[in-house]
């Protein structure tokens, strides 16, 4: 049986999903930077699995995981890094357009202070981060949508199968 309307409805489905994804990082007062909004995606789209399932599939940055559920920094085996890397401070400088103090001599010199005063309240921390829940809540504004989208298009599917079977059997 071909499922084309039933493929075109689920990538909208997951269109919809990132869509409110987005929205709700904005909502929920997570967005820092922007990136993690920006990188929740559906680039594949639809596929199909080594079983012929239908799946919808969508992408963000890994710590998305960690902004929806909140992360422990003790006792979760996930220990956090000692400090972020040069790169992401010097990126986060140039996108907040923050001016070297002039009591730092050069950018590394700064870039390094920084590092280790996040090290310093990493270190010290015990408590979880605050959970932004974004994702449960996309996918259960989405259900009313995907349900009704995707019986449509299964309905549209199988009475088009249904019609070719007849006119086979007529012949």
């Amino acid at each position: 049986m071909k499922n084309t309307n039933l493929q075109q409805a689920l990538a909208l489905s997951v269109d919809r999903v990132a869509e409110l994804m987005v929205q709700e990082l904005f909502e929920n007062g997570s967005v820092a930077s922007g990136a993690l909004a920006k990188s929740v995606q559906d680039d594949n789209g639809v596929v199909k699995d080594q079983k012929g399932n239908l799946m919808g599939e969508l992408t963000m940055l890994s710590y998305g995981e960690a902004v929806d559920g909140g992360f422990r920094f003790r006792g979760t085996g996930k220990l956090p890094p000692d400090r972020p890397g040069e790169r992401p401070i010097r990126d986060w400088i140039k996108r907040k357009r923050i001016n070297r103090p002039a009591k730092f001599k050069d950018e590394t010199s700064w870039i390094w202070a920084i590092r280790k005063s996040i090290g310093k309240k990493i270190q010290g921390r015990r408590q979880r981060t605050r959970a932004y829940p974004f994702i449960d809540k996309s996918f259960d504004k989405a259900e009313p949508f995907i349900t009704k989208i995707l019986t449509e298009a299964g309905l549209k599917d199988l009475t088009i199968t249904t019609n070719k079977l007849f006119e086979q059997s007529a012949l």
